[in-house]
């Protein structure tokens, strides 16, 4: 657009004869932060609308203008104003519509080779949030359209077919995630909680109230500080609009977390994701106990080593590493039970619920008495009130002791309330009485006599498999121990082809070679002192 063509609209329209240059300006960039929903609202957007509602008209001058100008990156205040103006209309900065304007089903009368001209149909808009990494947290609409060709739904991210309601994500990864309903995150956002999650340790609920006290509002300093800053804090403090909660939550972070990562390995594979979160998640898991990690087929001169044999001819050596992290989650108290919870709430997952109602003590399948997790025994209570008399503080070092980590899921935990029944306890009866042991030891003073499994049940480890140089090759969930068999296993799944059966170290041959009921076949590995050698040795190509 030419300033001469600029002079001319304002000759078509002398009302805008009075408006300054900053006006003007400034009208422009708050109309091209519109220009989606002016573009939604219009059938064909291959040329600017004639008309606006509202009375708007006059605003038609710089039409073109706006049409044809390129992506505005509005500033803080520009934000505020043009929500201030937008909330209560029923849209917003950054609305988020679908990126399709047509439906995508090649079999359906709404399918169309262009965007140009849309064919969906059926607005429908509610309120949500966006967790941004620049501009906070800003109250947003999200809007979807639908096909009435084959009652598809077409939202943001994904489309829902009404028969069935499988979501099918759009390919590639958006700009913004949804996470919940109403809540939406930045994918620089999410980038960022990952890598936190891998070099500082944060857990979702740490990053969740990171976000909120620091990143959610733009003048986080000022509200932080505000005897330091006095002067500005009645103009930097702004109430929520009506409608709209703008905390993010704990499980906001880590859905986005999941989300994201399986939209970034999908687009890698130039794949689309497809279905529930969960479903998605265990198909992404079970590869990666196999062949599945992108990192795989890494060889490099610390982990791989070609050498000459007595005869002249090349040989080559490559090692890994087997060992366990105790990064226990949340699973069915059922030893070695594979099945989810339904609920993180639950201790027994749907085809163990008669358990719950059982004595905790092992291997006691008497009922627990009533207001208690043991049965009438004395020698079983006793072991019940050990567990009750431990102080909650007491509990979270445990935990952290047990699992070598610094940094806690909470770093504000609740020391003052009743015990956790989230925290993994187990109780023996030792020579001096009840007392606390781990998971994966015996209590001082002898072999284990009674032994009572209170709170809630964790998975025993991840286990790795990885070169010598720190590449990890695969990975896997034990559940109820490290036993050689779960290892022999991983190890076989890690290295299924008959060229790699002389992988497995020799310590490994006597447990790898058992009958399946042989008790070498669940011999454990737990308290080795070394991690297991997993050894390459064949002829170099």
């Amino acid at each position: 657009m030419s300033l001469q063509q600029l002079l001319a609209a304002q000759t078509q329209y002398p009302c805008l004869s009075d408006i300054s240059f900053n006006s003007l300006t400034t009208f422009l960039r708050m109309a091209c932060l519109a220009r989606p929903l002016i573009e939604f609202q219009v059938e064909d957007r291959r040329r600017p609308p004639d008309f606006l509602h509202c009375g708007l008209l006059e605003l038609l001058a710089a039409t073109e203008i706006i049409w044809n100008h390129p992506e505005v990156q509005p500033t803080e205040e520009e934000i505020k104003e043009y929500n201030d103006a937008a909330l209560c209309r029923g849209t917003s900065f950054a609305h988020l519509l679908r990126p399709v304007r047509v439906c995508q089903d090649s079999y359906c009368p709404n399918y169309r080779d262009s965007e140009d001209i849309m064919t969906l149909k059926e607005p429908l808009s509610h309120k949500a949030t966006m967790h941004t990494l620049r501009n906070g947290a800003p109250p947003v609409y999200s809007t979807s359209l639908y096909c009435r060709g084959c009652h598809r739904r077409y939202y943001p991210n994904y489309h829902v077919r009404k028969s069935t309601s499988l979501r099918t994500y759009y390919g590639g990864v958006p700009r913004s995630i949804q996470v919940a309903q109403h809540f939406y995150i930045e994918s620089p956002l999410l980038e960022l909680f990952a890598n936190g999650m891998v070099f500082g340790w944060l857990s979702s609920s740490n990053w969740a109230r990171i976000y909120n006290i620091a990143l959610a509002r733009t003048e986080s300093h000022v509200l932080n500080n505000k005897i330091v800053f006095a002067s500005q804090v009645q103009s930097s403090t702004r109430p929520n609009p009506d409608g709209w909660n703008l905390d993010m939550r704990a499980e906001d972070v880590l859905n986005g977390f999941f989300l994201y990562s399986l939209l970034l390995e999908k687009a890698e594979r130039r794949s689309i994701l497809k279905g529930r979160l969960g479903p998605a998640l265990a198909e992404r898991n079970k590869a990666m106990e196999g062949i599945g990690q992108e990192a795989y087929p890494h060889a490099c001169d610390l982990c791989f080593f070609v050498f000459e044999d007595g005869d002249g001819n090349l040989m080559k050596i490559q090692t890994a590493h087997c060992d366990g992290d105790t990064i226990g989650h949340r699973c069915c108290k059922a030893h070695d039970c594979k099945t989810p919870l339904a609920s993180n709430l639950q201790h027994f997952c749907p085809g163990h619920q008669d358990r719950k109602l059982k004595c905790a003590v092992i291997d006691c399948n008497a009922d627990s008495a009533k207001n208690h997790r043991t049965c009438a025994d004395p020698a079983h209570r006793a072991l019940e009130t050990a567990y009750f008399t431990r102080g909650t503080l007491y509990k979270l070092r445990s935990r952290l002791k047990k699992t070598g980590v610094a940094v806690p899921a909470d770093s504000m935990p609740d020391i003052t309330g009743d015990n956790d029944d989230d925290d993994e306890v187990i109780i023996e009866h030792g020579r001096d009485g009840p007392v606390q042991v781990g998971c994966d030891g015996k209590p001082e003073g002898g072999n284990r006599r009674l032994r009572a499994y209170f709170g809630s049940r964790r998975t025993h480890n991840e286990q790795l498999i990885m070169r010598s140089c720190g590449v990890i090759l695969s990975r896997a969930t034990l559940f109820g121990s490290e036993a050689v068999s779960a290892v022999n296993d991983f190890a076989k799944a890690t290295f299924p082809s008959p060229e790699s059966e002389n992988a497995i170290d020799p310590t490994m041959y006597p447990f790898a070679r058992a009958k399946p009921k042989s008790p070498l076949s669940e011999c454990s590995l737990d308290g080795l002192e070394t991690p297991l050698l997993l050894q390459i040795l064949s002829p170099s190509p």
